[in-house]
């Protein structure tokens, strides 16, 4: 369906009040992605990394847009590079172990090692993540939301990069403008991970 056959949607600038209905949405989103299912070993974790990420990180240093009750996007702009403070890193830690034990830190740990050195070295705009809630999908959501943080990077002549997680999801990013780069090497048994560039050139 073409975009401009879907209903008016308001998508907003999300701020850090908006950090808890984030991270709902993106767990609901993400519950069966599938470097996420092996990273963690179940679900539960999921909601308590994208909470702690979304407030500390990406609503502190980057920007976000979010939907009433539909989805939700986070990003960083090009140069901005931000770690969560220690005791956001030591929570994460925590829920991991508890739900996955050693296994599930080294797998997190190993992952966020190759998606670290899988960005492009030019200056970029990183989205993270974006998800949709189950009931709400196949309305054209994902990729309008997307749209918003493209603009961005459009006026700042910037490329735009994500890492792909989910085989279904390519058709979208591809009609975005986003081009494979490259295979992300996780470790033995991982399911493919995807680098993505939207490139300049394409936004014209």
């Amino acid at each position: 369906m073409d975009q401009s056959t879907y209903p008016p949607l308001d998508i907003r600038r999300a701020s850090p009040s908006d950090a808890e209905e984030i991270a709902d949405i993106l767990a609901e989103a993400f519950c069966h992605d599938p470097v996420m299912t092996w990273m963690f070993g179940k679900a539960s974790p999921q909601r308590v990394t994208f909470l702690e990420l979304a407030r500390s990180v990406y609503l502190r240093h980057g920007f976000g847009h979010i939907t009433e009750g539909g989805a939700a996007a986070l990003w960083l702009p090009a140069g901005v590079k931000e770690k969560l403070p220690l005791m956001g890193e030591l929570r994460l830690i925590f829920s991991t172990f508890q739900s996955g034990g050693v296994g599930a830190l080294k797998r997190v740990q190993a992952t966020e090692q190759v998606m670290q050195a899988g960005h492009p070295e030019a200056p970029h705009y990183y989205l993270f993540a974006v998800g949709v809630r189950e009931k709400m999908k196949g309305k054209g959501l994902g990729g309008r939301i997307i749209r918003e943080g493209l603009r961005r990077a459009d006026e700042a002549g910037a490329p735009a990069y994500l890492e792909n997680s989910n085989p279904k999801n390519t058709p979208l990013y591809e009609r975005l403008g986003f081009q494979a780069i490259a295979p992300l090497a996780l470790p033995a048994g991982a399911p493919p991970l995807l680098g993505m560039l939207r490139p300049v050139e394409a936004m014209q």
